[in-house]
């Protein structure tokens, strides 16, 4: 049977943003694995079954959580190829997942996240504000990086661990990319969908995300956007 996919999606139910639903994307076409794409709305969370995604069905089961998704990808389909490859894979992509949460994600919602406020459905637009703003504690126009060029200073020093290691390596994953080069691209993509391309081409960093952008037929770079570039 063909894979269901949830993706969080805009207004404009071709534009699909969430940096976790891009990780489960790239997971899926990293898999071969054939699925069909339902666009989800915050307004969706309380008529669906699963609350949030990314969320597959697949096989009888519902399965939800970008890294949830990517264990059972691996476990339930061994005979393709493989996002982390065992128990050393997961922590390498942990280990990335947590680069990310505490050096790359605040930057990136100040670079995405009022974007975000402003492609949503009538609908949802006020569940998203009211969560975001009590999160954050502030209006999300305030959250907002103005400054493009700083905002993007910002964002590479807390890439600069990457940038290094892709100096030496064209994925995170060695030769060939692995959960772990998804897990940091959706972050970047998030931005890319909603704002203006968050990294230099000519970095190494800027490199690797056309790279991954133009695998599986182009299908991020083919995706489309909101975007300033």
């Amino acid at each position: 049977m063909t894979i269901q996919f949830y993706e969080l999606a805009g207004e404009n139910t071709d534009i699909k943003f969430s940096p976790f639903v891009w990780r489960t994307r790239m997971a899926l076409l990293h898999k071969g694995l054939d699925f069909e794409s339902h666009a989800w709305q915050f307004k969706d969370r309380t008529s669906t079954e699963h609350k949030t995604v990314p969320a597959i069905y697949d096989n009888g089961k519902m399965i939800s959580d970008s890294f949830e998704i990517a264990k059972y990808l691996d476990a339930q389909y061994p005979d393709k190829p493989t996002l982390m490859n065992g128990a050393e894979g997961e922590a390498h992509a942990q280990l990335v997942s947590a680069i990310c949460n505490n050096l790359i994600f605040f930057t990136a919602v100040t670079m995405a996240i009022y974007p975000v406020s402003q492609i949503l459905d009538n609908e949802s637009a006020p569940y998203f504000l009211e969560t975001r703003e009590g999160k954050f504690g502030k209006k999300l126009s305030e959250i907002n990086a103005d400054d493009r060029d700083a905002a993007k200073e910002n964002l590479k020093k807390g890439l600069a661990a990457f940038e290094d290691t892709l100096g030496i390596s064209d994925y995170l994953g060695g030769e060939k990319p692995t959960y772990a080069d998804y897990t940091l691209f959706g972050v970047l993509k998030w931005i890319d969908v909603v704002a203006y391309r968050p990294v230099d081409d000519s970095s190494n960093v800027g490199k690797w995300f056309d790279r991954i952008s133009n695998l599986y037929n182009g299908n991020a770079a083919n995706a489309p956007t909101v975007n300033n570039k």
